[in-house]
């Protein structure tokens, strides 16, 4: 997962300079019964591509003139059953729930130097009926050695890249392969056969279908750009986000088609307080992360989540509610030398087993925390009234603190029951 936010580069490959230039404004918009009175993407000058610089975010913080759903420090919480269902993954992250009730998991490896080939595409099944997929012959390698790195040595905190998203829409299932700055491979999955999609500069940690458009949306973390994905080609930027209102970059994290609007939601992680290259690496402000949502066509952005802490992947159900995940509710013990990995037990930069899954009914700004005490969950899947989790980012088997004291660091994935809403 991409949770830097340092390039303001230029997407190579983009096709920006074919479309009018498009003022990069964050308006106001109905969220809900709430009017989103937002402020502006106020422009600032040309870009080698055409597109339009945005120079920051601001916020309409009056509640009389409306505005986004601002998480309470203190939400309420309706804590979900939940159980773990497969552990011993290396960094899962993408997660897609089959028909035939198996699941596809991008694992992005270890991220070791010494081995740097060890990302995956695994398809898990429950053979045995037990609710979990953790037997030797309930998991099925369909892609291996693929590129892991771990981008410490940059950013100080233990954050491990490669296979990155798994998604299905208009008859096919991607995955990418995504890196700090680029590039990203992006395969297509037919009937576990893998064939080459696109190879596209910029670094796509996620990605969704629109079928209204019949296109796929992608988000170029590193860059803070939404694009457009074709076949064969490179990216296609819809809009650049410009820095949060405090001067950090946003970070696009992930991107789902909301079908009500036709529009993208994104989650907004927020990038560090100092540059990346110059701070000790857990230089990051909570609260100041949120949603946002892109008009493909136009390019216009608005607020309509904001209070949320390091948001990672998010999900719109049917009812139109959302549900988001919440990487950590803090940072802490950076990591100065690659060294520091195994000397004693640190959190790594973000706080361990601290992270969330919220849900937040657009309609009247309830916002219910369903899970709580994650372990630096990055990516969920919605399947019936369950929702799958992928959790454990960074350096397996490094001691890190736990609920109860020091253990083994350990990609696993969860299943949350979700309970019914309140009307």
């Amino acid at each position: 997962m991409q949770f830097t936010g340092r390039g303001r580069t230029r997407v190579p490959g983009s096709d920006s300079s074919s479309s009018a230039v498009r003022a990069c404004q964050i308006r106001s918009a109905p969220v809900g019964r709430y009017a989103a009175l937002l402020g502006l993407f106020a422009c600032a000058s040309f870009l080698a591509t055409g597109c339009v610089a945005a120079r920051s975010i601001d916020r309409v913080k009056d509640a009389a003139r409306g505005g986004p759903i601002v998480v309470p420090v203190e939400s309420h919480r309706v804590l979900a059953p939940r159980a773990r269902v497969a552990g011993g993954l290396l960094n899962p992250r993408g997660i897609l729930p089959l028909a035939d009730g198996s699941l596809l998991v991008a694992a992005a490896g270890t991220g070791d130097p010494e081995d740097p080939f060890t990302g995956t595409l695994l398809r898990l099944q429950d053979i045995n009926g037990d609710g979990r997929y953790d037997g030797a012959s309930e998991r099925t390698v369909l892609l291996d050695k693929q590129p892991s790195a771990n981008i410490l040595d940059i950013v100080r905190r233990d954050e491990v890249f490669g296979m990155a998203a798994v998604a299905e829409g208009g008859g096919s299932v991607l995955v990418s392969v995504a890196f700090f700055l680029g590039p990203s491979t992006i395969f297509r999955v037919d009937d576990g056969e893998l064939s080459h999609w696109a190879t596209v500069h910029g670094n796509i940690n996620s990605l969704d279908y629109d079928p209204g458009r019949r296109a796929w949306l992608g988000i170029s973390s590193s860059a803070d750009e939404i694009v457009w994905l074709r076949p064969g080609r490179g990216a296609e930027r819809i809009v650049k986000l410009p820095p949060l209102a405090g001067g950090q970059d946003s970070v696009p994290g992930y991107v789902r088609h909301e079908p009500r609007t036709g529009a993208a939601l994104v989650t907004l992680f927020n990038g560090a307080t100092r540059d990346e290259e110059g701070g000790e690496g857990a230089e990051f402000e909570v609260r100041v992360g949120g949603i946002v949502r892109v008009h493909p066509d136009s390019g216009a952005t608005e607020w309509v989540v904001t209070g949320l802490t390091a948001p990672t992947d998010l999900v719109v159900a049917s009812d139109g509610r959302l549900y988001v995940l919440e990487l950590c509710d803090g940072f802490a013990d950076p990591l100065a030398t690659r060294a520091a990995l195994s000397e004693g037990t640190s959190h790594g930069g973000f706080t361990r087993y601290s992270g969330r899954l919220l849900r937040i009914d657009l309609e009247t700004g309830v916002v219910d925390v369903l899970a709580e005490g994650l372990d630096a969950p990055t990516n969920l899947a919605l399947a019936g009234s369950s929702i799958f989790i992928t959790e454990g980012m960074g350096t397996p088997g490094r001691s890190i603190p736990g609920p109860d004291g020091p253990v083994a660091l350990e990609g696993f994935i969860e299943r949350v029951s979700l309970p019914t809403p309140t009307p």
